[in-house]
């Protein structure tokens, strides 16, 4: 099937894609939503320039429509239908095990008619980090919850070795319960790697701290 990813610039969403092309799906585009201002992104408050970097380097167009919280389902609606007119047949989605976003997507899907598909639903988290790594892929945090990890934590590459400080810590190591968010910057799906610059930190929503950056080749 013809794919839109909805897209984050996260480890979990490019595992989603790319299990979803070894299976033989062509990815049309990526969907990111953006704040009503258009300067970050709504899901972990990206520049949309670095998304933008992100997306050439796999060679995918990307969406990124501008919406705030109240008008957020209609905008998201409009946009799947509109790739489904350019021919999308199926939604991907990244989720893990996040009942409710799981159904709130189908609910979407339905409306617009696309199939919505979850390639990593329900893994164990520690298998889905080794095969990200075992296929090649390179993913840094981002974003963290203040309460759960400090600003330490912000540009470090999640390799085995923060793997590993995470379960110590007793923290999910795919932050499935918001611990914190990745950008992927290397991989089997770009035909160049991506260089983080940080710029400096800040705090956002819902106790965040968020990693401002930009990127280079």
């Amino acid at each position: 099937m013809k794919l839109i990813s909805s897209w984050s610039g996260g480890k979990d969403a490019c595992l989603a894609l790319y299990r979803a092309m070894q299976a033989g799906h062509q990815p049309q585009a990526l969907l990111t939503m953006l704040e009503a201002d258009g300067l970050r992104t709504r899901a972990h408050a990206l520049r949309p320039k670095v998304l933008q970097q992100q997306a050439a380097a796999m060679g995918l167009p990307l969406i990124t429509p501008s919406v705030t919280w109240e008008g957020y389902r209609p905008v998201y609606v409009q946009a799947l239908s509109e790739a489904k007119q350019q021919g999308a047949e199926a939604l991907i989605s990244g989720d893990i095990d996040l009942q409710a976003h799981r159904e709130w997507l189908e609910q979407v899907g339905e409306e617009v008619g696309l199939a919505v598909l979850f390639p990593l639903w329900e893994d164990a988290h520690s298998a889905l980090l080794a095969e990200f790594h075992a296929v090649g892929f390179t993913t840094h945090i981002i974003a963290v919850k203040q309460c759960v990890l400090d600003e330490s934590w912000l540009g470090r590459k999640l390799d085995v070795a923060a793997i590993q400080e995470l379960e110590a810590m007793g923290v999910d190591v795919c932050g499935e319960g918001g611990e914190f968010h990745t950008f992927v910057t290397d991989g089997p799906l770009f035909s160049y790697p991506l260089k983080i610059q940080a710029l400096g930190s800040f705090t956002g929503e819902y106790n965040y701290t968020f990693l401002d950056f930009t990127l280079a080749t």
